[in-house]
């Protein structure tokens, strides 16, 4: 019996963790367009990730600030390369803008066989 409920809360956090990573990409084609808004390319390219099991953050450049200790002006591929080194390359897997300036950051919903929330400290 507890199998049967184990194999349920997996599937309902699995559909629960795309619905808030498609909400997230939802809220990026909203509001007029901006400097740093994803093409809509890379947001397809985000719900493929979705689709493979991904989860979809939002990252400010404050919190890499924070994570890296020091203060940098970001871009997309000094963020990644700074995410690769912190997490791996194994759970980072795209990185684009977001429309308010910050990052979306697909990752593996698992890192060393343990699911991880990706905070923001």
């Amino acid at each position: 019996m507890t199998n049967k409920k184990w194999t349920y809360q997996t599937v309902r956090n699995s559909f629960s963790n795309k619905v808030k990573s498609y909400r997230t990409l939802i809220t990026q084609t909203t509001g007029g367009t901006g400097k740093y808004r994803p093409t809509p390319t890379q947001l397809n390219s985000f719900s493929k990730w979705i689709d493979k099991g991904a989860i979809v953050h939002n990252v400010t450049s404050t919190q890499l600030n924070r994570w890296a200790k020091s203060q940098k002006n970001w871009t997309v591929t000094s963020a990644k390369n700074y995410l690769y080194q912190r997490y791996g390359k194994n759970y980072i897997k795209a990185v684009t803008w977001n429309k308010t300036g910050g990052f979306l950051v697909a990752t593996s919903p698992m890192r060393y066989n343990k699911p991880i929330k990706f905070t923001k400290y």
